[in-house]
């Protein structure tokens, strides 16, 4: 195909790619060397121990204990074979990989097998990320041209809470990651339903292999998380919207059926591979999972809006009020402009630019609006939907483009990237104050950090707690006791070998000899226990406590 453009053309499109390319390589640099910066969050040593639960189940049957059964394992497996080849590259053909799980029969040795994955995880976790700056770029070359699509990438780099999620979350970027790929390649997909010269059948040719990787697509990312089998009803509805709008041809849809019923059955064996549990019953897990995610169980509470709630019986404006707070209002702003812009110039858009609207459309607001509507159980602000993130980069920075395409007068462009440029720089310097908590960031509009401190959830993951552990190692004796209040594995992971770390509760405050530390992170009101122990150091950003450290004597 590139062969038969012209060169201007393929001049431009490969400056375009190595500019795309160029910013990716940016964001690498910037990011690798600060993955060792971050901490050890609350449900990594969970995720890990979930590929160990489905292999056990595979080989010896064992059941797969709690509510793990539920999480799709795909993000986590991939982490631990890339693992096992490292390990092996490392120690040579002494390491057998055979004997995963040998190495937790200790306590010393399962800390030491839990750290290990966990930082090599973190890596993984970044370069997965990667892939998200890729299809937004993508996208938003589909929407303004290829030579824009640079701007895409820069764009979502400056949303804190997707670059601080993209270094340890073992979830949600993930998600995002592959759910904006499914969005970027299902666009394109959609486009070659509708635009094929030929009549199209299900059989040996290109259409058809493309429909089996697209289902393959669709099945891994509900095997990261099970929502993700409603990438097959955002394709549906999206193509029989653009294929009605062009007049209706029953011929064209029949044809598409028998695509999209192969699609569906591509995405059920790869989804039902994704879960061992239900392999006996994959339809009946499969609405299992379904149930036991829309009407969570766990028994927790956040703090909103200065009270303590069960994630059970939350407002609805919960979500609404965190995606409020969380995204910068320059993006805010530009994601209500860019749909506005796009709405207007519908009519005038191609079949590609269209499906990309309506699919990205599907991934902002579907899943919001449904947990909006069942009042589905909520925790962790809006992480859940750090998978909106990129979909509203995209449309921003539409918004940014056209609105700079516009301007006739170069003295306004100049102004125009100079207050983009300003904007940017200030969010940056909020991600670097913040740095490594960036997922703690809340916008100026809403008060900044300090305003909220004590009225929502901010710190939830517990990686201040590193910090906090590794003061105590300097400033401690050798030997000394260490109550976390927190999830002990975030501090203890880090602690001096001489350290006693154990998990805080009253029995154990009350029975152990003084002195001792108690360290503390600011969810479920730790920080409040043992009011009698003075504070003797605070992990602070901007200004705002996180992890704080009491010394009981």
């Amino acid at each position: 195909m590139m062969n038969s453009l012209p060169q201007t053309v393929k001049t431009a499109f490969n400056t375009a790619y190595l500019k795309v390319i160029a910013v990716i390589l940016v964001i690498a640099l910037i990011g690798f060397p600060t993955v060792h910066h971050y901490g050890i969050s609350a449900d990594e040593g969970t995720e890990i121990a979930m590929v160990r639960r489905n292999l056990e189940l595979i080989t010896k049957g064992t059941p797969i204990p709690g509510d793990l059964k539920y999480f799709g394992p795909v993000f986590n497996v991939t982490s631990e074979i890339a693992f096992q080849i490292q390990q092996f590259l490392v120690k040579g053909f002494s390491y057998n990989p055979l004997d995963y799980g040998k190495e937790l029969d200790s306590e010393q040795s399962r800390l030491k097998a839990l750290a290990d994955r966990a930082r090599f995880k973190h890596y993984m976790t970044f370069l997965v990320s990667l892939i998200t700056y890729g299809a937004v770029a993508g996208l938003v070359g589909i929407l303004c041209g290829a030579e824009y699509a640079w701007f895409g990438a820069l764009t979502l780099v400056f949303f804190p809470l997707f670059w601080g999620h993209s270094f340890f979350n073992p979830k949600d970027p993930p998600f995002a990651a592959l759910f904006t790929l499914t969005t970027l390649a299902g666009t394109y997909l959609i486009n070659v339903y509708l635009t094929s010269p030929n009549p199209l059948r299900v059989g040996k040719n290109r259409v058809t292999l493309y429909t089996v990787l697209y289902g393959t697509l669709i099945g891994l990312l509900s095997g990261i998380r099970i929502g993700g089998f409603l990438v097959l009803f955002f394709i549906l509805a999206t193509y029989l919207i653009l294929q009605i709008s062009k007049g209706f041809n029953r011929r064209a849809i029949l044809n598409f059926g028998g695509f999209y019923l192969l699609l569906c059955i591509t995405w059920f064996v790869v989804n039902t591979i994704c879960y061992p549990a239900f392999w006996s019953n994959p339809i009946g897990g499969f609405l299992e999972t379904i149930g036991y995610l829309s009407q969570h169980r766990l028994q927790i509470q956040v703090l909103f809006d200065g009270k303590f709630i069960p994630i059970q019986h939350l407002p609805w404006n919960y979500l609404p009020t965190w995606l409020f707070m969380s995204i910068p209002l320059i993006f805010q702003v530009g994601f209500w402009v860019g749909v506005s812009l796009i709405i207007t110039r519908y009519t005038q858009l191609s079949n590609l630019q269209k499906a990309c609207f309506l699919l990205i459309l599907f991934q902002i607001l579907f899943m919001p609006l449904v947990a909006i509507v069942k009042h589905s159980p909520m925790y962790d602000g809006m992480r859940h939907f750090l998978f909106t993130l990129p979909g509203i980069a995209v449309i921003s920075a539409t918004a940014f483009i056209w609105i700079y395409q516009k301007l006739s007068q170069p003295s306004f462009k100049i102004m125009a990237a100079t207050f983009i440029a300003v904007v940017y720089a200030a969010i940056a310097f909020d991600m670097v104050a913040l740095h490594p908590y960036q997922y703690i960031y809340v916008n100026r509009l809403s008060g900044g950090l300090e305003k909220v401190r004590d009225r929502y959830d901010t710190e939830y993951w517990g990686l201040s707690l590193r910090e906090g552990m590794e003061w105590i190692n300097e400033n401690a004796k050798p030997g000394s006791t260490v109550l976390v209040g927190g999830f002990i594995y975030s501090a203890q992971l880090f602690a001096n070998p001489s350290m006693k770390v154990m998990g805080y509760n009253e029995s154990t405050a009350a029975e152990i000899p003084k002195p001792f530390y108690y360290l503390a992170w600011p969810r479920w009101d730790a920080q409040s226990k043992l009011p009698e122990c003075p504070i003797v150091h605070q992990v602070t950003r901007l200004s705002v406590p996180l992890s704080i450290i009491k010394r009981c004597q």
